[in-house]
């Protein structure tokens, strides 16, 4: 069945477009999802423990930043209205508004990092569990600084369709990642040896730099037209990036929220089921990230066309997104369903058998079945998604994602786990049909939804 039946079919051009801005988005994501599946790695040789604790931290780290990164990335959305439009005049303001909402992000982002305490002792994952992870939030928390402002100087970019530097960057703070990661988890040469802890500063420094190259970037910009030098809050223009964005990040926000609560959960059923689960969701980010670049990737290009009148070419784009991202996750789910086992040996602690870490091993195979299942309707749901953010149709996604994910994930997980004492293939029946439930829902908007007929772009 065509999931994208609605509209003219793709043509050679529309996928040489698509690639043209989602591939080097994609290989931007990857380097991203490199970055964190090796520090899974790097601390699951390092530490059960310490694995076990990464997942449940990094998510409530990442929680109320998606909501922050979200609001502000949608800067290139505006952009690429504006491109479309042929009002590049505009798009030194709008990107500067966007990092004026990320330097608001990142103050509430270190507010946030003083609940660690209450926030780990409440979800009961044991003390030694518990301690790593205020160590690793605290971390992250208080680096979000260049995370969000970040997702702002890259909206720039792919707003105006000039995708190959974000890839670049990106590509560049993995290399400065991994063998930092590496070094400071397990002490080599003069670092010093900090576990999970190592983890964190290592992210953090790679994001540092990450920023820093967007802003030589952006150096670079000045007098092509784009008016860089509007950096003067415009408390209109704020209102309607929040307006546009926010629920888009609060789309992102409450799919993080939903995953939070049900590994929160899944860590009451047991160390093997927690550990078992954050490796398995640390295996589909490999799915995840990049189908999130062909979101936004839809998102520029559907914008563009919209601000430019063309009806038609924004709907076979999205055609060829949904395509091509598929065409990227199905030989991921054969090697998610064929090869488990291999998969999930990479995040065996060194010096352990691997026969004592049979029972992770074990539930790690169900929970990957449970992804290959559901990383279909999770490309519908993310193109679908992108093409309707694109147009500016975001209060709908947000609402359905609240529903969704309140609807078939938290509560089924509530009355599942806490009130009838069911176990692990349960819990990951829950956001299984939060996934298909929101693909379902998200594809019926593009099929019939005002989205062709919304615009951003502000004449006059």
């Amino acid at each position: 069945m065509n999931y994208l039946n609605q509209g003219p079919s793709a043509h050679t051009h529309d996928y040489k477009e698509v690639l043209m801005v989602s591939l080097p988005l994609v290989a931007g994501m990857a380097s991203t999802t490199v970055m964190e599946f090796t520090d899974r790695i790097f601390v699951g040789n390092h530490s059960v423990a310490e694995v076990a604790a990464a997942t449940p931290a990094g998510i409530a780290y990442f929680l109320p930043l998606s909501l922050f990164m979200g609001t502000v990335s949608y800067v290139s959305v505006f952009i690429s209205q504006y491109r479309g439009a042929r009002l590049p005049e505009r798009v030194g303001s709008c990107l500067w508004q966007g990092i004026w909402l990320a330097l608001l992000g990142a103050l509430l982002m270190g507010g946030y990092s003083l609940l660690a305490s209450p926030l780990f002792d409440l979800a009961g994952h044991g003390e030694t569990i518990a301690a790593y992870e205020r160590v690793y939030f605290r971390t992250l928390c208080l680096g979000a600084f260049f995370a969000v402002s970040s997702a702002a100087l890259s909206g720039f970019f792919s707003g105006m369709g000039r995708t190959r530097p974000v890839m670049v960057v990106n590509v560049i703070g993995m290399g400065v990642n991994i063998p930092l990661d590496y070094c400071l988890i397990n002490g080599v040469g003069p670092f010093p040896e900090l576990g999970i802890f190592g983890a964190g500063i290592a992210t953090v420094a790679a994001s540092g730099v990450i920023f820093f190259l967007f802003a030589a970037l952006m150096l670079q910009e000045e007098g092509k037209g784009f008016q860089l030098g509007r950096f003067m809050p415009v408390p209109a223009q704020i209102r309607r990036i929040v307006y546009y964005g926010m629920p888009g990040g609060m789309h992102l926000f409450l799919d993080i929220f939903a995953f939070t609560f049900f590994v929160f959960l899944v860590g009451r059923l047991g160390e093997a089921s927690l550990a078992a689960s954050n490796i398995a969701l640390s295996i589909n980010s490999l799915a995840f990230m990049p189908l999130y670049a062909f979101s936004n990737g839809t998102s520029v290009l559907v914008g563009n066309h919209l601000g430019a009148g063309m009806v038609k070419r924004a709907e076979s784009v999205t055609k060829a997104s949904f395509h091509l991202a598929l065409f990227y996750v199905l030989p991921l789910c054969a090697l998610f369903l064929f090869t488990p086992e291999p998969l999930i040996n990479l995040f065996a602690p060194e010096g352990q058998s691997l026969e004592l870490f049979a029972s992770v091993r074990e539930a790690g195979v169900v929970c990957l079945r449970f992804v290959v299942f559901y990383l279909f309707f999770d490309t519908v749901s993310f193109v679908c998604s992108g093409a309707l953010s694109g147009a500016g149709d975001t209060r709908y996604i947000m609402w359905i994602t609240l529903f969704c994910s309140v609807g078939l994930m938290v509560i089924p997980l509530m009355v599942g786990v806490l009130g009838l004492g069911l176990g692990l293939v349960f819990a990951w029946c829950c956001p299984t049909f939060y996934i298909t439930g929101l693909a379902l829902m998200t594809w019926v908007r593009y099929r019939k939804g005002p989205w062709r007929s919304l615009r951003l772009v502000e004449r006059g």
